[in-house]
């Protein structure tokens, strides 16, 4: 779907929301963040730790392979850019094994 780098604050939550807003999604299942309840639509927002599952799986994937994404580590981006490059880098590759994976 997408992503926004930034701190936790309703700024970034809007910022996801503008990128990710134009995808026609049915509902959007988020944990219990706040900034989420003041920027996705209430009657789309489901609110629930049940309904994470699968993007936390992704998230530690995200650990697994960038060092820079692991909890203790040495490894640290200077650049928000380069953060942004390895995760589209990442996330592409992974999308499009998923492809290959179907056919």
């Amino acid at each position: 779907m997408g992503f926004e780098i930034g701190d936790r604050s309703e700024q970034t939550a809007e910022k996801l929301y503008e990128k990710i807003k134009g995808i026609g999604a049915k509902y959007y299942c988020t944990d219990h963040w706040e900034a989420y309840k003041c920027v996705l639509p209430e009657g789309k927002h489901i609110a629930s730790k049940a309904e994470t599952y699968t993007i936390e799986g992704l998230n530690s994937k995200v650990r697994h392979f960038m060092a820079r994404f692991h909890r203790r580590t040495f490894c640290y981006s200077k650049s928000v850019d380069m953060i942004s490059y390895s995760l589209n880098l990442l996330f592409h590759k992974r999308n499009y094994k998923c492809i290959l994976n179907y056919q």
